[in-house]
């Protein structure tokens, strides 16, 4: 079996998982025949050689590009070809030279559409505007050109049925997963949060830089590393400096050692206003991290109080007392942590996410031949 994941952002969640899973799947014997097409600036470390073959579509209006993908893909002649986001989902839906299956993966709404998918906090219920619209009438469009839609969890499949018109019969819950790393003992205590952002608006990074300076009033050596880099950034860099140099606020920049930026932290916080199936708070499980998460989207299908704390989307008030009782209660944040890890372990590692794609492919395939 021939698969082609499809590309045309160079990161992310999609890329990243999309790439581990080519990983896993190529380390296979006797699995399938992976290959990406996407951007050479997509982060390859580990890849076998050749795996990647290059290609642009710089936006939905680049016919040169979508020429381009149409030419490898009738030259890879794949079996499946799996699209991981929005624009690869348009290109394979449209380009010529290939009359392969076509899957695509929604990964999540923008937030100019957040209002019809999230149901809670600041961005619940909220109307799209014009663009916000447009994005949804696409998206509809796509998912209906494509022969199959796979959604990361539960909720996202709701959304796209509910909101989209997909189909039951061609949706498909696969749940994202991540490499699970050595076990490691707890920290004694938390004393390190960390967060992993793209700090867009919807990732609400300014919201925990402030909880964050709150908590840390009358607490001595408390630290926040920030991975990552986007528009936001500056804001919560105002925030740190403000409160003195000794506010604690690390800020990293965008990094694809997402793992040994973690193994720095005692403990993992994610504030976000929109989310679907976040892939850093999975590894921030995995390494066995206690976590605070507002839920929103599908978080509540990782994360529940058995294993972490949830909060309400955008209160402050809240994201403070949950940090806040993290650190007081080193046990609780002991068994929180461990109980993320076997979370993971049981239903999110990168293996059964693997296991999860082939057997839907083959599915695929098998109901293609009758």
């Amino acid at each position: 079996m021939k698969v082609v994941f499809l590309l045309t952002q160079d990161r992310g969640g999609p890329v990243d998982l999309t790439v581990s899973l080519a990983r896993e799947l190529a380390g296979r014997p006797g699995g399938p025949d992976v290959t990406i097409v996407g951007p050479a600036t997509v982060p390859g470390t580990g890849l076998p050689e050749g795996l990647l073959r290059p290609a642009y579509v710089r936006s939905k209006t680049d016919l040169r590009g979508f020429a381009a993908v149409g030419a490898l893909l009738a030259g890879l002649a794949p079996d499946i070809i799996h699209a991981q986001d929005r624009r690869a989902g348009l290109v394979s839906s449209l380009v010529a030279g290939t009359k392969a299956p076509i899957v695509l993966t929604f990964h999540g709404v923008p937030d100019s559409a957040a209002g019809r998918w999230v149901k809670v906090g600041p961005l619940g219920g909220r109307r799209p505007g014009v663009s916000g619209g447009s994005r949804m009438v696409a998206d509809a469009v796509v998912a209906r050109r494509v022969g199959h839609t796979v959604a990361p969890s539960r909720a996202m499949a709701a959304f796209l049925h509910r909101e989209l018109r997909v189909p039951p019969h061609r949706l498909r819950v696969v749940p994202n997963g991540v490499t699970v790393p050595a076990d490691r003992p707890p920290s004694p205590g938390v004393r390190t949060f960390a967060t992993v952002s793209s700090f867009a608006p919807c990732k609400a990074t300014p919201l925990l830089v402030e909880a964050f300076l709150a908590v840390t009033a009358g607490r001595a050596g408390l630290r926040l590393r920030m991975v990552g880099d986007g528009p936001e950034r500056r804001r919560c860099e105002e925030l740190a400096a403000q409160a003195g140099g000794a506010a604690g606020v690390e800020f990293t920049g965008y990094r694809t050692d997402v793992d040994r930026q973690l193994a720095q932290a005692d403990a993992f916080v994610l504030p976000s206003l929109n989310e679907n199936m976040p892939l850093a708070l999975l590894q921030a499980m995995a390494m066995g991290l206690p976590c605070i998460a507002a839920g929103v989207g599908g978080v509540p299908e990782i994360l529940d109080a058995g294993c972490g704390i949830l909060v309400s989307p955008g209160d402050a008030r809240a994201l403070r007392a949950a940090m806040e009782r993290m650190i007081d209660e080193p046990g609780l944040a002991a068994r929180l942590g461990a109980a993320a890890r076997r979370r993971v372990v049981d239903q999110f590692s990168l293996s059964r996410c693997a296991d999860e794609h082939v057997r839907l492919w083959q599915e695929i395939l098998r109901d293609a031949r009758r």
